[in-house]
């Protein structure tokens, strides 16, 4: 379906000359309206002679079909596509006739060239406010009016009108006839919509105060503009196993007692963004992307209009959301909720798919598993009679993540897909679902559309609580909202209201506890409960002695996502970390009362804060990884994995003889030497927490003597290896993380409590420079304060938070190396005030001669993109011994966003000393560009009464008209 139609294109989709209303218009037009041999004057001649033509435009819209229900969706959007550019055009010509615009006879040859009849009209589009669609027909007939008005003044008749007249034409053309026709416009709008409501969605103008939720506003609109016909067998079957899936409960093996609401009574419409894709590439996958897109909460109201206009059919509709956001769920919803009769759903989870499949055969798997029978594509769109099919594949990301193979065009080849079905005659809508995280670099068919699931709000937590406390021990907001990173996204928000179900302890509690103390409780309680499935009479200490092995475990994940420096890990990968840390490489290993189990799949497949991703090969081999809910429950896992072997060793230590020289720190090593800590802020917070209830002195004494031994030789690295790395970055890395963890035992150190000078500390940082990678160099530079004591080689340190956006500006503070240090104590209060890239060329501009004005100038201007500061320093240069005419050639575009009396200032010189800048055409132009703004300025001239005299006098001596 095309984008947009021009009006003689749209007449032929209403009928032509099977339409009597068309005919009848034709008839009128002697044949031209089908033939589209109109240009804009004969219409306008036609609308003021032949009203009849203007009532038969608006009975055109007004009647598209006799038998309207019967269409079906895809000749309904059709037409009603139609019908609006129909009345995009009738609007402004009826504006025309309003005017009474007329025309002699004799001058209609002279534009006939100008056809409006041709040209593409705007269409209305739901991911737009009205304001912005109402613009943009604003603009069209801003174009109009300025053609009917361009055509006035090339007549024969126009040098015959007197000023009055061209006056009057000049008025009516560009601003009352397309004020008048968006007037008409958006009455003709109405109109339309009152008979065919899902126009008031393409257009944004719905009320967005519906009261009914969990999407059901969206089946209400629909089932008012829904076909009479009765759905296919398989559509029928299909929509049944849809509301099937609207009264599962939301979650299953919960604590006896509780009552798990089902997802159609749970569910809360959730918060929205939505952008149309202009670009093939845009940046969707930054969070600080979507910063400046305007939140939504009318989403049955998008949706409405976007399953009914043609966008649907050109291109996927891409929803992107966090773990746990409810993207899944939402698909599931709109499954339920689109009317069968006009809307035949194929929801497919990726997962479940092959990975390595093309699209029909993935729609087909997914049919296969919904239908229990083999289906094809084509007989599906056969057999679906009038109603539109609406692909929704599920879990994109899962595909990816799993996978690992690069998948950047499959929206381009969703959009292919539909092109080449619409051609055939099966025009079909796509949605895709996709972590935000993960469709960086994803290309965009030019017109996508996307949907981002935003947090919930402290009203949409309210509102999902008031359906759990309903049926549950009440669970106040206040309790919940105050920890807003576990309440804004739905699957954690029920994870706290399943914690708090038990013994009410959540809000209890809540006040006393620090966040890593409720995430120790959290995690704690769902490993219970899987520790004690299937097993009866479990003792405390067999009990606490298998709960400690499954969060060990969990934090050997959460281990193998950060020191791999990724969000999501695969199955195999979990399985050789376990068994290179936890010794974990027999299935049988028991441990405890029961046998736990330990493949990778065994382990986290379980647990209600691990979202786990899966593909399947054409083998049916699956592939898996895992991510954690929240990147917060990872974190705190790492900090507490960390921790707890710096207390081991500690344990170790107590007991060891002191007739050793040192303490085997082989296992700490193991974990400390592939990633820097300073890379993650919550993992220092949850140190910096644990170190609060231990024993700091004895702790920190171990970390300062492992750190004195670093250079010692090693007699092991251990076995564990997620990733490549030579020795030395590992040893890099060890060292490093070895004083943050003495940071996070005493808070702020001197360089006695390190055993280290500043010639010792600068070797030692520039070790950790060279071995580590640039982003982990980063978070160092970011997160460690040095302070040397002046006149002496001590120093003090400390962890902070450097927000510094030029980061080499901040190095030397670490370091403490004594040259970059005074060069940055030099040029920092010019970088914090411009820029590094400004303060530089700045500097250069200082010292160069002369002769080297013009490029360091040009250098200056690169740097500068406002041009405040290179427009200052360049006039302050003219009449200054400089090339003043090589100056002005190379910089000719002499306005300038500066005082105007500095850039004056700089002309006046230059006229003043006699240099020849008349040679220069943009100098006139500057000169009499800065008067006309100091005379608009009354102030310059208060402040400058000598300047006032100056310009006078330049001004007469050029010729520059100056009116003063």
């Amino acid at each position: 379906m095309r984008r947009t139609y021009s009006y003689n294109e749209a007449v032929k989709i209403l009928g032509g000359k099977n339409n009597p209303v068309v005919d009848a218009m034709d008839k009128i037009l002697g044949g031209a309206l089908l033939a589209g041999s109109l240009g804009l004057w004969e219409v306008l001649s036609l609308f003021d002679a032949k009203p009849d033509f203007l009532k038969l435009s608006n009975e055109l819209i007004t009647k598209l079909s006799p038998t309207r229900r019967e269409a079906s969706r895809y000749s309904r959007t059709q037409q009603l596509h139609a019908a609006h550019a129909v009345l995009v055009m009738t609007a402004f010509f009826e504006a025309c006739a309003e005017q009474q615009i007329t025309l002699d006879g004799k001058d209609e040859s002279l534009t006939s060239n100008s056809n409006p009849w041709q040209m593409e009209l705007p269409l209305p589009s739901a991911d737009r406010p009205y304001e912005e669609n109402l613009a943009k027909i604003g603009h069209l007939y801003d174009r109009l009016g300025g053609l009917v008005y361009s055509s006035f003044s090339v007549l024969g008749s126009w040098g015959g009108r007197g000023q009055v007249e061209r006056d009057r034409l000049h008025e009516v053309g560009t601003r009352v006839v397309p004020a008048r026709a968006l007037e008409r416009y958006e009455e003709l709008l109405a109109q339309l919509a009152t008979d065919y409501p899902e126009v008031s969605f393409w257009c944004s103008t719905a009320d967005g105060m519906a009261t009914r939720k969990a999407l059901a506003r969206l089946e209400d609109v629909l089932r008012e503009i829904t076909t009479a016909r009765t759905p296919a067998p398989w559509i029928a079957e299909l929509a049944g196993a849809y509301e099937g899936a609207l009264r599962r409960p939301l979650a299953k093996d919960v604590p006896g007692g509780v009552r798990i609401p089902s997802l159609e009574e749970a569910y809360v419409d959730p918060r929205f963004q939505v952008f149309a894709s202009a670009e093939r590439f845009e940046a969707p996958s930054l969070l600080e992307w979507w910063s400046s897109v305007p939140a939504r909460d009318d989403l049955y109201a998008y949706l409405v209009g976007y399953l009914t206009s043609p966008q649907a059919l050109s291109a996927p509709l891409l929803v992107l959301g966090d773990p746990g956001s409810g993207k899944s769920v939402l698909t599931e919803m709109l499954a339920a909720r689109l009317p069968a009769e006009d809307y035949a759903v194929v929801r497919v989870e990726l997962r479940n798919t092959p990975a390595d499949a093309g699209l029909d055969q993935q729609i087909e798997h997914g049919l296969r598993l919904l239908l229990q029978e083999s289906v094809s594509w084509a007989d599906f769109c056969r057999e679906a009679g009038g109603a539109l099919p609406v692909v929704i594949l599920d879990g994109f990301d899962e595909l990816l993540q799993a996978t690992g193979v690069s998948q950047t065009r499959y929206l381009s080849a969703v959009a292919e897909f539909q092109q080449r079905i619409e051609d055939m005659g099966r025009p079909a809508a796509f949605v895709v679902t996709s972590r935000l995280s993960v469709c960086a670099g994803l290309e965009l068919p030019q017109g996508t559309r996307v949907v981002r699931l935003m947090p919930f709000d402290d009203d949409q937590v309210r509102a999902w609580l008031e359906v759990w406390n309903a049926v549950n021990r009440p669970l106040p907001v206040s309790t919940v909202l105050d920890y807003p990173d576990l309440a804004s996204q739905p699957l954690l928000l029920l994870m706290l209201a399943l914690y708090d179900a038990v013994d009410s302890s959540f809000q209890r509690d809540h006040l006393g506890m620090s966040r890593g103390q409720l995430y120790e409780r959290l995690l704690t309680q769902f490993a219970q409960r899987e520790v004690v499935k299937g097993v009866s009479n479990v003792s405390a200490a067999d009990l606490g002695s298998d709960v400690e092995v499954e969060l060990e475990r969990l934090s050997v994940v959460a281990l193998a996502m950060f020191n791999r420096g990724v969000q999501w890990v695969a199955e195999h990968a979990v399985t050789s970390d376990l068994g290179q840390l936890l010794g974990m490489e027999s299935l049988e290993r028991l441990s405890g009362t029961r046998t736990p189990l330990t493949a990778g799949e065994k382990v986290l497949g379980r647990f209600f804060f691990v979202q786990k991703s899966e593909a399947v090969r054409d083998d049916l081999t699956k592939l898996r990884t895992y991510e954690f809910l929240h990147a917060t429950f990872g974190e705190y896992l790492v900090a507490r994995f960390v921790w707890d072997r710096l207390i081991e060793l500690h344990r170790e230590d107590a007991t060891r003889s002191r007739r050793k020289n040192a303490q085997d720190d082989t296992e700490l090593y193991t974990v400390l030497a592939h990633m820097s800590l300073t890379t993650s802020k919550p993992v220092l917070e949850f140190l910096r927490e644990r170190s609060d209830t231990s024993d700091r002195d004895g702790l920190f004494d171990l970390v300062s003597r492992l750190l004195a031994q670093r250079d010692d030789t090693r007699k092991s690295r251990g076995d564990y290896e997620p990733t490549r790395l030579s020795d030395s970055a590992r040893d890099a890395k060890y060292s490093l993380n070895l004083v943050v963890l003495a940071l996070a035992l005493k808070g702020e150190l001197s360089s006695g409590d390190l055993g280290l000078d500043v010639e010792a500390w600068q070797r030692l940082t520039l070790f950790w420079k060279s071995r580590v990678s640039s982003s982990e160099w980063a978070s160092v530079v970011r997160a460690l304060w040095v302070l040397p004591v002046e006149g002496t080689q001590r120093f003090t340190l400390a962890l902070g938070d450097r927000t510094e956006s030029y980061l080499p500006m901040a190095e030397p503070y670490v370091t403490l190396d004594e040259v970059s240090l005074t060069l940055c104590n030099a040029v920092r209060p010019l970088a914090e005030r411009y820029g590094i890239d400004v303060a530089g060329a700045l500097a250069g501009l200082k010292v160069a001669t002369v002769q080297e004005w013009l490029p360091a100038l040009q250098r200056l201007r690169d740097a500068d993109k406002a041009n405040h500061v290179f427009w200052e320093e360049f006039y302050s240069r003219l009449g200054m011994g400089g090339d003043d005419v090589a100056l002005m050639r190379a910089f000719a575009d002499l306005k300038s966003a500066i005082p105007v009396h500095e850039q004056l200032e700089g002309l006046l010189r230059l006229h003043e000393l006699g240099t020849d800048g008349s040679a220069v055409d943009s100098f006139k132009f500057g000169l009499a560009t800065a008067l006309e703004w100091f005379e608009q300025t009354s102030s310059h001239s208060q402040v400058r009464p000598d300047l006032l005299k100056r310009a006078t006098r330049a001004a007469e001596e050029l010729g520059v008209p100056w009116t003063r």
